[in-house]
């Protein structure tokens, strides 16, 4: 055997054999957030860069209550509503 072939040998077996690593897959997006996107508005439904008082329009200051951020939503957007609603079957 020659030197290079020795050489090469012993350069594969040092290097250690790594499995390719799976393709990082987003997490599945809601009907709600694929409409909000598609319209070009922020996770509340507001057009993107919106500023809220206390970080975000779900918490009601007054009564120190926090509202669930899809029936916000829906209730603010109809459209949005009825076209997830429609994604949803019967």
């Amino acid at each position: 055997m020659t030197r290079w072939a020795t050489l090469g040998i012993l350069l594969a077996c040092a290097c250690p054999q790594t499995a390719p690593t799976p393709q990082a897959q987003a997490p599945p997006q809601s009907c709600l957030d694929r409409q909000l996107a598609a319209k070009g508005l922020n996770p509340f439904g507001d057009p993107e860069g919106t500023m809220y008082a206390g970080g975000t329009p779900l918490f009601d200051e007054k009564t120190g209550r926090m509202t669930p951020r899809d029936p916000y939503v829906l209730a603010r957007h109809p459209d949005i509503a009825r076209a997830c609603a429609a994604d949803a079957g019967p």
